[in-house]
């Protein structure tokens, strides 16, 4: 009898296993996602912010340069990537796209200059000479959003040219005793980096989350729905910039027999240096909104509904230890429940197949038994 039990009490946990399976995968959620690549363009600093009249350099020398410069840098930042949301543990992550992030950094000058000679034997003033224009335009790729724990934090920007020839301009007069040339020379130190401090996430509740180390997750509340969830998020970065321009301008006159030489000039252009936190243009993160489906009746939920037209164990038909029917439904197989999982159930799948199973199940009991008594 022991046998017996054991291998039918065996089946029914595994057609109960089988029941519960479909119902338990069909709660779990989606993951959805959301694009999030916020940009930043910004002009520092612009030409008519930036400009340079150095007057007529040195004083009181018969032989004078004057220089005219307009400078301007500018920066523009990408930041692609996707939000995604899980359903299933509401919570929500950002994940940049490898090498997509886009960091550059753009510094430009323009230069005019002019040059006077006033001496006894003559005395001269050139036209406008130029304009000269120097640029460099640095970019670095990423992948975003460079929050702590990202290994490309922080970006950096760096061109350490220092003194470069910008431009040779030989005077030509409309005086024969007078020659000369001018020379103009640039010295470059720029740095610029960038890293992101947090991405803020403005829940349903009203409540803000930051999001500070790259790639973690953080639970958000999905708010009650039907509509879409719409979390409006905005990223925040600090910003460094530190550009050196210096101009070094060499004149050399000749005026009959007579040499004249200016040099020794410096002349900075002043960029700014900053340090301070951008804030990105906020993004509405937009999410179908989902629910987890109702079971339906006889899903293994233990409705009553699932037992109708079934039978309910107390019928008879029972088997006696030779394995025929009994007629009174008072063995111990006529007293099995379903335990809950509808697996004896009309209305649940495979029902036939469970009482098939059972009944093969008891048979193998019996004989185990008797060849045990042998």
């Amino acid at each position: 009898m022991t046998w017996r039990l054991l291998s039918v009490s065996t089946g029914v946990a595994a057609l109960c296993a089988v029941c519960l399976t479909p119902a338990s995968a069909s709660a779990i959620g989606p993951e959805e996602q959301s694009d999030f690549s916020p940009t930043y363009e910004e002009q520092l600093l612009g030409f008519e912010d930036a400009a340079v009249d150095t007057g007529w350099v040195p004083a009181n020398s018969p032989v004078q340069l004057r220089l005219f410069a307009d400078a301007a840098n500018s920066v523009m930042i990408d930041l692609p990537g996707i939000a995604y949301y899980d359903w299933q543990t509401e919570e929500l992550r950002f994940e940049g796209d490898p090498m997509a992030g886009f960091f550059e950094y753009d510094v430009g000058l323009d230069l005019v200059a002019s040059v006077k000679v006033d001496v006894s034997l003559a005395q001269w003033e050139s036209d406008l000479l130029g304009p000269y224009d120097w640029g460099i335009q640095a970019v670095e790729m990423f992948t975003p959003y460079l929050l702590e724990g990202n290994p490309d934090r922080p970006v950096t920007i760096t061109d350490k040219s220092g003194a470069l020839d910008l431009v040779s301009i030989p005077l030509v007069p409309d005086i024969v005793i007078l020659s000369g040339n001018l020379d103009i020379a640039l010295f470059v130190d720029i740095e610029a980096s960038l890293e992101c401090n947090r991405i803020e996430v403005l829940g349903t509740d009203g409540e803000i989350s930051s999001f500070t180390i790259e790639g973690e997750s953080q639970w958000i509340d999905p708010g009650e729905g039907p509509e879409d969830l719409v979390l409006p998020a905005t990223a925040f970065c600090q910003l460094r910039t530190m550009p050196t321009l210096i101009i070094y301008p060499h004149l050399a006159v000749s005026v009959l027999f007579d040499d004249y030489d200016v040099g020794g000039i410096e002349i900075p252009v002043d960029l700014p240096v900053v340090d301070e936190e951008i804030a990105f243009e906020t993004i509405d993160l937009s999410f179908p909104y989902w629910e987890e489906p109702e079971p339906e009746p006889g899903d293994g939920d233990g409705d009553p509904a699932g037992d109708e037209g079934g039978d309910t164990g107390d019928d008879d038909g029972g088997l006696d230890e030779t394995g025929g029917e009994t007629g009174t439904g008072g063995d111990d197989l006529g007293q099995l429940e379903d335990g809950g999982c509808n697996c004896a159930t009309e209305t649940a799948p495979g029902r036939g197949l469970g009482w098939s199973a059972l009944g093969l199940l008891a048979l193998v009991g019996l004989r185990r038994r008797r060849a045990g008594s042998n």
